[in-house]
């Protein structure tokens, strides 16, 4: 029997000493593609980045084929816009203020040192070839998840690791990625998959079921139970929600109205003749592929894109550019992005993943990002990235009751930049609705939540929605995570209302 790639015996973690990982063994062989699924929290990224040698392990022993051997991990967030000298801010892609700081997407490839076939042909396989001259921060989410893989593949790795990469991909496209896992396995590179259990792909040749740092091996045709906790509570009480739907905002009849809205960079045009109008009350759902205008459609309304006011856009029955700040209108809106989670992450847990993609594992040098979950929720009260202002008593009771309901209380005085990242998308969601906003958008709100997040956050989602008034814009690539009060769908197809 050829040697495994990689062999671990009895492995375990302990991180002040509490145990993330126990007593696990298994082998890995060149070529094979191996699962890793489960809940979040369970377990499954400390295990990947123990095999990409990221962190040690307290107990045991894991031992590879070679010590030349080149593993490249693809990590769930991708930094691209904040990864250079000229950090950029929230927003800063739709005032185009950048001239030429952020490099293309061709220019981060090239780094590589490929010929330009094996450019081209990475490029060609993951649909990035009208992408490679724009600058990386005008990339969507899912075009970046495209070019953090396209970078991996040219770096030609012995063993990928994909944490979560289907995330933020439309159907195309994670089409596209089954079809790639099976040519990578036709050219003996080991895959080590982080996925939800729904979404193992056919090349799978192991999978590995973590639940609360232990690990069992499961057959291809076994069904996958993933433990979850007891949803009984799921659906919040309607006098309490009642209670908190208690507004300061001045009542409105219509949310958003756009008139034949146009938005252009350069040449290319973003948005082309969007008409488009939600009522208080109204819950939509905005769909489209990668790169389709959803975010930039979301940013007129969000107050961060300065086009607006070449348009006849309307938010709460008020004309845009009137003289309003944009903080008044974000008071108004509680919102959620995988664009505000990288913002968010651009403290400790931002330097660790930069330095960790460059090969640099030592990280004594990191500060230590003291922001606690319960400080990240009670940010949203003042639309503030942290909380510096000290909290009512009435606020602090919003804060731990939004927390309890998302289920997430006892992170209460953890660091953030520590807890998973499902976790940390679901404080975000809890920092939504924390000030009671008559206007939520959520886009993808979803991203790495397990199945029983899912369920609970779309449960909540559709409590409040009947319970509190709310108006409701809704983004995600996958049918199955709509909350059931939706009931009006805007499709963009090319920047187009189709």
């Amino acid at each position: 029997m050829p040697t495994p790639i990689i062999q671990a015996r009895n492995i375990s973690l302990y991180i002040d000493k509490e145990v993330l990982l126990s007593n696990l063994s298994f082998s890995i062989q060149q070529g094979e593609c191996v699962v890793l699924t489960g809940a979040s929290g369970s377990g499954k990224t400390l295990l990947a980045r123990i095999m990409a040698q990221h962190i040690p392990v307290t107990d045991g022993t894991i031992e590879y084929a070679s010590p030349d051997l080149k593993k490249i991990v693809v990590q769930q967030q991708h930094d691209f816009r904040y990864a250079f000298e000229t950090r950029s801010y929230f927003g800063q892609r739709y005032d185009r203020n950048y001239g030429d700081d952020f490099p293309t997407a061709y220019k981060i490839l090239s780094k590589e040192h490929s010929s330009e076939k094996e450019l081209n042909d990475v490029v060609v396989q993951l649909n990035l070839i009208e992408k490679l001259h724009q600058p990386v921060i005008e990339l969507s989410n899912g075009e970046g998840k495209r070019l953090q893989l396209s970078l991996a593949l040219l770096a030609r790795p012995d063993v990928l690791i994909l944490d979560q990469p289907f995330i933020g991909l439309d159907t195309a496209t994670r089409d596209v990625l089954h079809a790639l896992l099976k040519k990578l396995k036709e050219q003996h590179i080991t895959v080590v998959l982080i996925t939800a259990a729904d979404e193992i792909p056919e090349a799978a040749d192991q999978i590995f079921l973590l639940e609360k740092g232990n690990m069992r091996v499961v057959g291809k045709d076994e069904k996958i139970f993933v433990e979850e906790k007891s949803t009984a509570d799921l659906f919040l009480h309607a006098e309490e929600l009642k209670e908190l739907s208690v507004s300061s905002h001045m009542p409105f009849d219509v949310a958003v109205q756009m008139n034949h809205v146009n938005i252009s960079f350069g040449n290319k045009k973003i948005l082309d003749e969007v008409s488009w109008t939600v009522k208080r009350g109204e819950h939509w759902a905005l769909l489209g592929h990668n790169g389709s205008g959803k975010s930039t459609l979301l940013s007129l309304i969000n107050a961060d894109n300065p086009q607006v006011y070449l348009n006849d856009v309307w938010l709460f029955d008020q004309k845009r550019g009137n003289g309003e700040s944009i903080w008044e209108i974000k008071k108004k809106i509680g919102y959620v992005s995988p664009e505000m989670h990288n913002h968010f992450l651009r403290g400790t847990s931002f330097i660790q993943s930069q330095a960790m993609a460059r090969n640099d594992y030592s990280l004594g040098g990191f500060s230590q990002d003291k922001t606690t979950c319960f400080e990240i929720v009670a940010s949203g009260i003042n639309d503030q990235i942290g909380s510096s202002t000290r909290l009512t008593v009435l606020q602090q009771k919003t804060v731990t009751y939004w927390m309890e309901a998302l289920d997430i209380i006892e992170l209460k005085q953890k660091q953030f930049y520590k807890i998973s990242l499902g976790q940390q998308r679901l404080l975000l969601l809890a920092r939504a609705l924390v000030k009671n906003p008559p206007l939520l958008i959520l886009d993808e709100p979803c991203q790495g939540l397990d199945k029983a997040q899912i369920s609970r956050f779309t449960g909540i989602v559709d409590a409040v929605c009947a319970n509190m008034e709310k108006t409701m814009i809704y983004v995600s690539h996958y049918k199955s995570e709509l909350p059931q009060c939706i009931e009006h769908t805007l499709l963009l197809e090319k920047g187009r209302v189709k």
